[in-house]
C-alpha cells in the first residue's frame, strides 16, 4: 500500500526537464522605457541649435540612479540636482539640455515627475483669502501649452533668429530680447549668494533676456539701463519677455475646504514636487 501510495506521490510530482521550463530573462537586458514629451516651444528655436524644427523630445522614465541625483546634497547645494538630472533623462546625448528654453525644461520635469510618481501632486496650498494652509490635490496632465507666438495685437517683432525687438513706451529705446534658457538659469543661481535675498530677481532676469539696447550689446550698458528704466517701460519689457517665453501654464480651480473660497491659481511646485507624501 505504502509503495503504491510513493508509485502515485513519485507520478504526480514528476522533475520538469530543463528543456520545457521557461527561460528567465538577463535582468541586465532589461531596458529602461522612455516617452515623448511635447514642447511648448514647437522647436522654434534659432537655426543651427539641435532642437531647431523639433516639436518634442524623448527622455527616458526616471529611475532610482535619478533618485540619487535630486537627493545630492552637493549638487542640491549648487542648485544643480534638477539641471542634472534633465540631462541624464535625454535620450539622445548631443542634445545640450542647458540650452533649452526654461519652458521646454519645465515640460520635461512634469513629465518626468508623472511618470515617476503618476499624475496626482498633493501639496500645501494657502488660502489667498484667509489664509488657511491646507493639502490640495493638483492633475498634472492638466496644463497648457504657450509656443510664445502669439504677438498679434502687440508692437513686437520676430527677427526669425530667436530674438525679438521691441520699442519702449516712455524711453523710446529699442531692446531686443529672448527667451531664457537653462544656461541663464543656472547663471542666475550660481550668482546668488547662499541665503541672499532675492529682492533683485526682476533686474537680475532683465539682463539675462536682453540682447541689446539700442544695438549696445556691451553688459555694462545693458546692467545700467535695465537698473534704471522707468517702470512703465520696465513692466512694457517684461511683459514682451513673457509673450515671447514658450512655457507650460499649469493654472487649476482651488477651492477652500475652510472658507470655501474659489480661484484659478498656479500650480506651486515646492520642495515635494519629487517627493509625493505616500
Amino acid at each position: 500500500m505504502r509503495r503504491n501510495n510513493e508509485d502515485r506521490l513519485m507520478t504526480g510530482h514528476k522533475p520538469t526537464s530543463t528543456e520545457d521550463a521557461p527561460q528567465m530573462a538577463n535582468p541586465m537586458d532589461f531596458v529602461t522605457p522612455s516617452e515623448f514629451v511635447s514642447l511648448p516651444s514647437k522647436g522654434r528655436y534659432p537655426e543651427g541649435h539641435s532642437m531647431h524644427g523639433k516639436d518634442s523630445i524623448e527622455i527616458r522614465y526616471m529611475t532610482a540612479k535619478d533618485e540619487d541625483i535630486l537627493t545630492n546634497r552637493s549638487l542640491l547645494k549648487k542648485g544643480l540636482a534638477i539641471d542634472r538630472m534633465i540631462q541624464n533623462l535625454i535620450k539622445d546625448k548631443s542634445i545640450d539640455a542647458r540650452s533649452l528654453y526654461m519652458g521646454d525644461r519645465n515640460s520635461i520635469i512634469i513629465h518626468a515627475r508623472a511618470s515617476a510618481y503618476g499624475s496626482d501632486y498633493k501639496t500645501s496650498v494657502q488660502c489667498p483669502a484667509c489664509g488657511e494652509t491646507s493639502k490640495f490635490k493638483f492633475d498634472l496632465n492638466d496644463y497648457e501649452e504657450y509656443a510664445g507666438d502669439n504677438l498679434e495685437d502687440t508692437e513686437i517683432e520676430d527677427l526669425q533668429d530667436g530674438t525679438f525687438k521691441i520699442s519702449l513706451p516712455l524711453s523710446t529705446i529699442v531692446a531686443r530680447i529672448r527667451p531664457l534658457t537653462g544656461y541663464d538659469e543656472i547663471d542666475m543661481i550660481s550668482s546668488s549668494k547662499p541665503n541672499q535675498a532675492t529682492n533683485d530677481l526682476i533686474t537680475k532676469q532683465m539682463k539675462r533676456f536682453v540682447v541689446d539696447f539700442n544695438g549696445y550689446s556691451d553688459q555694462k550698458t545693458i546692467d545700467y539701463v535695465s537698473e534704471n528704466l522707468v517702470a512703465i517701460d520696465a513692466k512694457y519689457l517684461r511683459d514682451a519677455f513673457r509673450i515671447i517665453s514658450p512655457d507650460v501654464k499649469m493654472e487649476q480651480q482651488f477651492v477652500c475646504k475652510n472658507c470655501e473660497h474659489e480661484e484659478v491659481l498656479v500650480v506651486p511646485f515646492g520642495t515635494d514636487f519629487f517627493w509625493p507624501d505616500r
